[in-house]
């Protein structure tokens, strides 16, 4: 039994047994929102703009609402190339508790993935008020279909029936953090069932940790703050992704501008506008790997934020 699927971001049809797309319906494979099958590409708007992205324990870490929604296109150009978009939304209701919801889709191909997560945070004070301590876990269902329109061949093939009728993933993720008025230090873990169960033994490319550290110059004058960065990923079966950067804020708090640097050898440049504290835009180009920068451009991403009840 042999089908025709225009796989991931192949231009042409690639020919695919049963049995190999059987081998997709295992049960249990660790997904992690912001990750595709390009784990080495997140959001860029996690570094700076929306740190909940990357870590649970950012949910609810200044007071008010926060609404953030990223679409990003990678590979430009090449058919069925990954589209990716996530919105999330968190709010410090008192009480030193954050809450935080995340909906994330992938599309690749015919691979459609998609993710949903609800978080609780702890920010706790220190004795001295500007220093705290966060911690955050997030509960989420994760699912992965194929889309059957794109299929060339026989669309009923029970293999296809087996793949999208599978069970969603529950996943839960950790993360911790220190902040204050300089400092940030982070660190998450993806999928923590999996350390303790058969989740994603057979899954490779799926990000396991994340840790970063920056320091925020304060600046006077028409730059506001230097924010530089460092990020450090962890990714299943795969070389850890370190990233190196740097946010500027400038014009009263209305312009920034960040760069990364990845040990992939891609870079990201981004920049953004802030509207009185309340809404804020932001576009960033992230350059192609060493490997793939001979057949296809980067990837564009474009982020909007809105912030609600937030105290100056």
């Amino acid at each position: 039994m042999k089908i025709f699927l225009k796989l991931f971001f192949c231009k042409k049809p690639v020919l695919i047994t049963g049995w190999i797309l059987t081998c997709f319906t295992m049960e249990a494979s660790a997904q992690y929102f912001g990750n595709s099958s390009q784990v080495s590409d997140p959001f860029e708007s996690q570094y700076f703009t929306n740190r909940y992205l990357a870590n649970p324990s950012m949910a609810g870490i200044d007071s008010g609402l926060m609404l953030h929604a990223a679409y990003r296109q990678q590979y430009s150009g090449m058919s069925g190339a990954p589209v990716t978009g996530v919105f999330s939304a968190d709010d410090n209701p008192g009480k030193r508790v954050g809450l935080g919801l995340i909906a994330y889709n992938d599309k690749a191909g015919l691979i459609n993935r998609t993710r949903f997560a609800i978080t609780y945070a702890y920010h706790l004070p220190l004795n001295n008020q500007e220093q705290n301590l966060h911690f955050g876990i997030s509960a989420a269902f994760a699912h992965t279909s194929l889309d059957t329109k794109g299929i060339i061949g026989d669309p009923t093939d029970p293999a296809i029936a087996q793949f999208n009728e599978r069970k969603n993933n529950f996943e839960m993720d950790y993360g911790m953090a220190y902040t204050d008025p300089h400092i940030t230090l982070q660190a998450s873990l993806f999928n923590i069932l999996g350390y303790v169960s058969k989740f994603g033994n057979n899954t490779a490319d799926v990000s396991t940790f994340y840790a970063a550290a920056a320091y925020k110059f304060t600046l006077e004058g028409t730059v506001n703050s230097l924010e530089p960065e460092v990020a450090f990923q962890g990714v299943k079966n795969y070389n850890s992704i370190l990233n190196i950067g740097a946010n500027l804020i400038m014009l009263q708090h209305i312009l920034n501008l960040t760069a990364m640097v990845g040990t992939q050898g891609n870079v990201s440049l981004g920049t953004g506008v802030t509207y009185k504290n309340k809404v804020g835009l932001q576009l960033f180009y992230l350059s192609q790997t060493t490997k793939l920068r001979n057949y296809t451009n980067g990837n564009f991403e474009i982020a909007l934020s809105l912030f609600l009840a937030r105290k100056k």
